[in-house]
């Protein structure tokens, strides 16, 4: 389905704009390599080319897009370097917060088993954006446990940055060694125990079957 904006809908039309194309490149519409013309981008959203161009130069500025001044904007091409310095970037920053979060009250342990739950629905149902998007609300409950907001700030900036290869992460959390490992149910299990070091433990365990697995898909496409 086509996104169609008018003008007049809102002030900051480049960051809605940068938005929606951001989820087009992320859900792999735009595939890495695509050049990325304003003249079709502009029929795309039904706008002019000004809001578009100003766009594209947002999503420069994140990295998610290349300019070349004589040929053009093009999705950036995905990177087994990138991911794994992105990645080594959050975990940095993501251990930061999670030895500063508060303990979840039950009010909160109750949203996030609910949570889980719809999780876990979305994987069976082989439904990828939409455990993507809940996967990311997940988490995010978990950092807003921390007073560090400042970091948590960078996390969200972060995970934009991999939001490109969650799509990949996905798949690869669908995996039975993912699976059975029971990630998201330890952590809970860690949080309603508070159990600080179970919790650290267990988001380095994802990580690194999740990297793991990005990097071996990563490298089969760079071959």
């Amino acid at each position: 389905m086509l996104t169609r904006f008018r003008e007049m809908d809102t002030i900051d039309f480049p960051a809605q704009v940068a938005a929606e194309t951001r989820k087009l490149i992320n859900r792999g519409t735009l595939a890495p390599g695509f050049q990325l013309r304003q003249s079709d981008l502009a029929e795309r959203f039904g706008i002019s080319r000004v809001p578009i161009r100003e766009a594209l130069k947002l999503l420069a500025a994140e990295g998610i897009i290349e300019h070349d001044p004589n040929r053009g904007f093009f999705v950036a091409q995905l990177s087994s370097e990138e991911a794994r310095q992105l990645y080594r970037m959050r975990q940095l920053l993501e251990a930061e917060l999670l030895i500063t979060i508060e303990w979840p009250t039950p009010a909160q342990m109750k949203r996030l088993k609910a949570m889980l739950a719809r999780l876990e629905e979305l994987l069976s149902a082989g439904n990828r954006e939409g455990w993507i998007e809940h996967h990311r609300a997940f988490h995010d409950m978990i950092f807003d446990l921390s007073p560090n907001k400042v970091i948590k700030r960078e996390v969200l900036r972060m995970m934009r940055l991999t939001d490109r290869y969650r799509a990949l992460a996905a798949d690869i959390s669908a995996h039975p060694q993912h699976r059975s490992a029971n990630i998201e149910t330890q952590l809970l299990k860690a949080l309603e125990s508070k159990d600080r070091d179970l919790l650290l433990a267990t988001y380095e365990k994802g990580r690194t079957v999740v990297l793991e697995g990005l990097m071996a898909v990563l490298a089969a496409r760079e071959a």
